[in-house]
């Protein structure tokens, strides 16, 4: 098989796990791959810079994928893009949920892996993308990031993830039009 980081097959190859994402994991990471694909693809959509490809084909894609990952686990399993608001407040309290949690399982070694990958960008977006007034700024939620961070022991440091963040956003703000 050849690797190619030519975005289309990238896009053809994240289309084709997100649609079988359910066959694969266990639907708490399921669930996070999920976060991960969305924001892999709006940065695929940032580099084809053509049509169909946009930010609503990304959310239609994700949209499908939680549809599938809802009937396989008997119940709705909500994408947190259609409520930025409320799912801010969401991911944080369940990143803070696995602080009590055993941190050599595997689950918690993924989490630890993705933090600035997934959380860090996902949230960033979440708050951009909410428009409530009553919502975190990005100053909370970067303070409440990396007090979780810590207490994971995520091995990250926030400038890391900061530098990071920036290139995504920079690549990303014309497909969100944030």
């Amino acid at each position: 098989m050849t690797v190619t980081f030519e975005p289309h097959k990238r896009l053809e190859h994240l289309e084709d796990y997100a649609g079988k994402i359910n066959f694969y994991l266990p639907l708490e990471e399921a669930r996070i791959q999920l976060l991960r694909c969305r924001l892999v693809g709006y940065s695929l959509v940032a580099e084809m810079k053509e049509e169909p490809y946009t930010r609503k084909y990304i959310d239609l894609l994700i949209a499908q994928a939680y549809q599938t990952l809802s009937a396989k686990a008997g119940r709705e399993i909500v994408d947190p893009y259609k409520d930025p608001c409320t799912s801010q407040y969401v991911i944080l309290d369940e990143l803070r949920s696995y602080i009590s949690r055993d941190p050599s399982k595997p689950f918690m070694r993924f989490i630890r892996a993705e933090f600035k990958k997934v959380f860090v960008p996902t949230l960033r977006l979440m708050t951009d993308l909410c428009k409530s007034n009553n919502k975190y700024t990005w100053a909370e939620v970067k303070d409440q990031l990396q007090e979780i961070m810590k207490s994971l022991n995520v091995d990250v440091t926030w400038d890391e993830c900061e530098e990071r963040l920036e290139r995504y956003m920079k690549k990303i703000e014309p497909v969100l039009e944030i």
